[in-house]
């Protein structure tokens, strides 16, 4: 998240809480009042998502991912799936987003279900 969603998570976090800021999704950065930080005492940590622009070592993170994900170690929950034709619609409702990840296929097969 990001943007206005991300600015109304951090008005909403409880004192000592934790922000973990990870890449920046909405195109702005999050505004911080060094105020807010001191009063609340909570935690901003960036996390930067790629391992220092080295190709390889990019590469064996998403392989290690991959390999997690196809044995079910790890898993994603999946919210609503939409049809690629129906993208105009899945924006529109993005502004209240019901639970797990959206989903867009883009493959022309058909959808078993």
């Amino acid at each position: 998240m990001g943007g206005d969603t991300a600015a109304q998570v951090v008005r909403a976090i409880a004192r000592n809480g934790r922000v973990a800021l990870v890449g920046l999704a909405s195109g702005q950065p999050l505004p911080l009042d060094p105020m807010d930080l001191l009063l609340r005492n909570y935690t901003v940590s960036g996390v930067l998502a790629t391992p220092l622009d080295e190709p390889s070592a990019e590469a064996a993170v998403w392989a290690e991912l991959a390999q997690l994900a196809t044995t079910g170690a790890i898993t994603t929950p999946v919210g609503t799936v939409y049809d690629f034709e129906d993208v105009p619609r899945m924006v529109a409702e993005q502004a209240t987003p019901g639970p797990g990840k959206t989903v867009v296929e883009v493959s022309g097969q058909a959808r078993e279900g």
